[in-house]
């Protein structure tokens, strides 16, 4: 699901792989944990388990942590977090609520227009640093607020 939400925000120009990286392997789990222990108990964490496992995402086969920009980190991002969404809805039925910080900024037209497109039937609560680019979207608005002066209005659509 994440791979074709990401295809479709990226117009099929970006390839995207997610893989699991575990942090140690079963085998040597209880061990590293006996290694760490002192340190661990001093520094009140634990240093090994799935806990610290991450998620690895490359785009075009370059690992986007290292050579991705930050529109790319954030269109995987953002592939993600709807394939959650989407994921949410097809095993609860449920639509989740969307929070989106400044999401508009680091994306080009396309993947805007996509992103926006794609949340019009879910509610979404999105911050945004330009007023204009989000009320001249194509898509419906129930309420949009802002922030002058240290007040927030509402500006009437």
């Amino acid at each position: 699901m994440m791979v074709e939400i990401h295809g479709n925000l990226t117009g099929n120009r970006e390839q995207i792989k997610v893989s699991y990286e575990k942090n140690v392997s079963s085998q040597k789990f209880k061990e590293k944990l006996y290694y760490n222990r002192d340190r661990d108990i001093r520094s009140g964490t634990t240093s090994v388990g799935p806990h610290r496992d991450d998620i690895a995402f490359q785009i075009n086969n370059n690992d986007i942590r290292k050579y991705g920009s930050q529109g790319q980190q954030r269109t995987a991002a953002l592939a993600l977090k709807l394939s959650e969404i989407r994921l949410i809805e097809m095993i609860s039925g449920d639509k989740p609520v969307l929070l989106l910080d400044d999401v508009l900024s680091e994306l080009d037209n396309h993947r805007q227009n996509y992103l926006l497109e794609n949340i019009s039937d879910i509610q979404a609560i999105i911050t945004c640093t330009g007023l204009d680019e989000f009320i001249n979207t194509r898509i419906h608005l129930d309420k949009v607020f802002y922030v002058e002066d240290g007040c927030i209005k509402e500006y009437t659509v």
